[in-house]
């Protein structure tokens, strides 16, 4: 088994050099599915799941206990997912590969390959209707039924084919993506028209998060940590404490914000989120994405598969 380095940052350039095969099986049973190279997580109701490389999906209904997915019909890399509720679930990949599950995540159903089979780095279902994927050069698309057909969206000005890297909401039934180029966008009506957002910044964004607070957080290249108080139409920049390239941030539920990243990057906020307390792990593991749980516990997920900070 192939074991993806640096995760975020690199996918493109894993992309780009098709280093990371899209694959054309179903996803094989593994003895430690665990430990293999993973790129994003949700919680469905009470249980953890995360995807990665391989086609791999695995489960967690307690976040110390994992099983794979008893079914996945694609044996490529899986990049993102999406969930609804504790049954309902999108997940997207390489080839344009688009899953869905309606038993959380025990079995996957292969809904479509999207025309020309894109690169899709990012999904965001609103309901079990509405979703959007977000891709590689530029590339969106909405649907309307659930993933079925899909209608492609215009993000960002023409011209523009700039990876997209992250949709995610913000207050107000607003959406945001985070784009390479330091570029981002907004949508203020569920997604079906874009506004480019000047963020004062030139490195690609990774990720972002909408805050219970109503803040927006961008995070990049460099320890490039971005915060906005009006809905993106400014940022300031915040210091992470590194130079590491954040790749996946979340907000624990006492209101703190961790951020995660290459290196072994840990970084936890002030409960203000004014400042960032850097750590960087023994094992220098490249991490690309994270799970505070109820209990204080933190799950971080990379080149390693699942490990507890």
């Amino acid at each position: 088994m192939s074991v993806i380095r640096s995760l975020r940052p690199m996918l493109l350039s894993l992309i780009l050099l098709g280093a990371a095969a899209e694959g054309g099986g179903v996803a094989m049973p593994l003895a430690h599915a665990q430990n293999a190279p993973l790129l994003a997580v949700t919680q469905a109701g009470q249980r953890m799941i995360a995807l990665g490389d391989h086609g791999v999906v695995i489960l967690s209904d307690d976040g110390h206990t994992w099983r794979q997915a008893k079914s996945v019909p694609v044996d490529g890399l899986l990049t993102a997912l999406s969930f609804v509720d504790a049954q309902q679930g999108w997940a997207v990949g390489h080839g344009g590969v688009l899953l869905k599950t309606d038993d959380g995540g025990e079995t996957w159903t292969l809904l479509q390959r999207m025309e020309g089979q894109p690169v899709l780095l990012s999904v965001w279902f609103e309901n079990t209707r509405h979703g959007i994927v977000v891709g590689a050069y530029g590339y969106a698309a909405q649907t309307e039924d659930g993933g079925q057909s899909w209608t492609r969206l215009s993000v960002g000005e023409e011209g523009d084919d700039y990876h997209l890297n992250h949709i995610f909401p913000g207050p107000d039934n607003s959406l945001f993506v985070a784009a390479e180029m330091g570029n981002a966008y907004r949508s203020m009506d569920r997604g079906t028209t874009w506004q480019k957002l000047d963020t004062g910044v030139r490195g690609s964004l990774w990720g972002g998060l909408g805050l219970r607070s109503g803040r927006l957080l961008l995070v990049g290249m460099s320890g490039r940590v971005l915060v906005s108080d009006n809905l993106g139409d400014s940022w300031r920049e915040l210091s992470s404490g590194s130079q590491e390239a954040i790749t996946a941030v979340a907000q624990r539920s006492d209101g703190r914000v961790t951020l995660v990243g290459n290196g072994g990057l840990v970084a936890e906020s002030d409960a203000n989120l004014e400042r960032f307390n850097a750590s960087r792990r023994e094992d220098r593991l490249n991490l690309s994405a994270l799970a505070p749980l109820d209990d204080g516990r933190l799950l971080l997920f990379g080149s390693v598969g699942v490990v507890q900070q």
